[in-house]
């Protein structure tokens, strides 16, 4: 595979990454925004401790990607050798984010979740309540295992791509 070939796939892998976190940004931000609003119209404390727990959440996730998944172009300088070593640890940086988002994406989220189921049953201690809490739940649930779910997915294309690095005569 030519320098120029390596350059554009890695320069293409490099604006999708950038998109990606981009998009994660602003929605986390959005998120935050929110949360913040429904922390300073709660009445109830324990309420507060829960938009306060999905708050730091979020700034840890974002943070987070910000660290471990932020985009890095190719140096100008590198010569052909040099740029197929760069791109393919990109590759496999990216891959190892995405393989691994229990820890840094969403068990951040957790503590907020269980406050949030907690206080609701607090407040709001009618069975009837509880069964909606309980739909609520395991939405939530279902939502973190889609996560978890496309990562993987995300992360075994990420494989496939530094596979066919590694096949000579590319």
């Amino acid at each position: 595979m030519s320098t120029d070939v390596i350059r554009q796939r890695a320069g293409k892998f490099e604006r999708t990454i950038s998109r990606r976190n981009l998009r994660e940004y602003l929605t986390s931000l959005l998120v935050v925004i929110l949360f913040a609003y429904f922390f300073v119209k709660a009445d109830n404390t324990l309420f507060r401790i829960t938009w306060g727990l999905f708050i730091a959440g979020m700034i840890w996730m974002v943070v987070q990607l910000h660290r471990k998944g932020s985009a890095r172009g190719i140096p100008a300088a590198m010569g052909a050798s040099s740029c197929v070593e760069f791109f393919r640890a990109e590759l496999e940086r990216q891959r190892a984010v995405v393989s691994n988002v229990w820890p840094w994406y969403l068990a951040p989220l957790v503590p907020g979740f269980v406050a949030y189921t907690v206080a609701y049953a607090l407040e709001f201690p009618r069975p009837l309540s509880w069964a909606g809490l309980a739909l609520i739940d395991a939405l939530v649930a279902a939502l973190f295992f889609w996560i978890w779910k496309m990562n993987a997915r995300a992360a075994r294309c990420l494989q496939r791509m530094i596979d066919e690095l590694s096949i000579p005569g590319n």
